[in-house]
This record gives C-alpha cells, sequence and structure tokens, in this order.
C-alpha cells in the first residue's frame, strides 16, 4: 500500500487502534520509536507502553537539554517502565559544537550534528518511523499524513489529528506527569541554547526563520554539504 493508502485506512481508528494496527502489519524489529521527551510526549509514550510494553524508545541525548527534560525522561521511564536507548552525536562533533557555539550562528549546523546524524546512524535497519507530532503544534506539522515519506522510510504520525483539547483531556484521564517547564512557561522545550518562554512552540529558536530542527523536516542541503 502506497503512503496515502495508509492514512486512509488508518484514519477512522482510534489513536491506540491506529498503533496496535502498525505493530499487527509490520515487523517489530523494523519500527523505530523516538521521543524527545518534550511537553507532549507523554502521550505516544504511555500508548506505546500499553500496546508494545518494552519496545525500544530512542531519545537523541544532544547533551543541551534541560536537566529538566532529563528528570521528566527519568519519570516516565519509571512510571511507563519504558526501554529507552540513548544516541549520541561522535564525541569530536559534539565538543566542536559547544567550542564553536555553533547555536549562535548556524542552529541547522548544530541540530544536524547533535540531532540528525546520530539518528540518521540506525535508519537504515528500519522501515517505519513512529513520532508523535501533532497537527496544532506549527504549520508544518499541520500539513502532514499519518503516514508520509522520509529519508527512505514511512514515517507515521499516530497522533497528528490530536488536538490540543484531547491531549490535555488524555493527560487528565491516565493521570500522566507534566514537564515541570511548562509550569515556568515553556510549552515547548528543546535545547536550552535555543529555547524560551512561550506559547505553543513560539518560544524555539525565537528571532530565528526555523521552526523545526531538521528531524522533522527536509535539510537535504546540509547533508548534501557534509557529506561533500
Amino acid at each position: 500500500m502506497t503512503a496515502k493508502e495508509l492514512s486512509e485506512s488508518y484514519q477512522s481508528l482510534s489513536f491506540q487502534e491506529r498503533l496496535e494496527r502498525l505493530f499487527e502489519e509490520f515487523p517489530q524489529n523494523k519500527i523505530l520509536v523516538t521521543s524527545s521527551f518534550g511537553t507532549t510526549s507523554m502521550v505516544l509514550l504511555h500508548l506505546l507502553s500499553k500496546v508494545r510494553p518494552g519496545h525500544p524508545v530512542h531519545f537523541i541525548d544532544t547533551s543541551y537539554h534541560f536537566p529538566e527534560t532529563l528528570a521528566y525522561r527519568d519519570e516516565l521511564v519509571k512510571g511507563l517502565g519504558l526501554n529507552v536507548v540513548e544516541l549520541k552525536a561522535k564525541p569530536k562533533k559534539n565538543q566542536f559544537t559547544k567550542e564553536n557555539q555553533t547555536w549562535r550562528f548556524n542552529q541547522d549546523l548544530c541540530c544536524f550534528i547533535n540531532k540528525v546524524e546520530p539518528l540518521d546512524t540506525i535508519k537504515p535497519g528500519y522501515s517505519i518511523w513512529v513520532s508523535g507530532l501533532m497537527g496544532f503544534q506549527n504549520v508544518h506539522r499541520k500539513n502532514l499524513n499519518l503516514f508520509q515519506p522520509r529519508d527512505g522510510l514511512l514515517k507515521f504520525h499516530p497522533l497528528i489529528d490530536m488536538s490540543k483539547e484531547d491531549l490535555n483531556l488524555y493527560q487528565q484521564l491516565f493521570e500522566l506527569p507534566t514537564h515541570s517547564l511548562v509550569h515556568k512557561g515553556y510549552n515547548s522545550v528543546g535545547c536550552t541554547h535555543c529555547t524560551k518562554k512561550g506559547q505553543g512552540r513560539e518560544g524555539r529558536w525565537l528571532d530565528v526563520k526555523k521552526t523545526e530542527c531538521g528531524l522533522h523536516d527536509n535539510q537535504d542541503w546540509i547533508k548534501n554539504r557534509m557529506a561533500g
């Protein structure tokens, strides 16, 4: 089936049913699940813990996370029994971004080194990539389908049509913990240098023409430049 046909066949299913069907129709060892352990991550992680307990959740440790994010990760790991696998940039490259303060001059390059490239190293082993993106978060995500071709994989967004109200209701219904920075005015949380307080994702890369880190949008020009 094409990505469009898959999207249509999954559309009428509940969020949990979508995840259940995915694991029924595709080999489990070919399904890549990632999480940033950000402010909205708890829904996908909770669903995964019910549908496929113990399935690996890949977390990209950029070395620039807020301490509160790491604490939130640990809280969810303990509460949901998650099996987290950490991915990191090569030490020399990560150190370069620290010494160069790359995030100040070239946010795209910093994201590529510390986020995109580490994930790219494991993508060839998978055919499906599950992500907890939600359409209300920004314009780019609003236009995504349930299934979307991406870097030779099928990207699966089981929560793409979840509204902010649905999110809040789900969290309250299942009594899921909140990222502590939400109470301090951060509605979206990434790396410390590129995250400010704000509604929605407005605090991400503030005053820079950038809305995604490169994991979920197209930054082939960076990949080509780095390869060259």
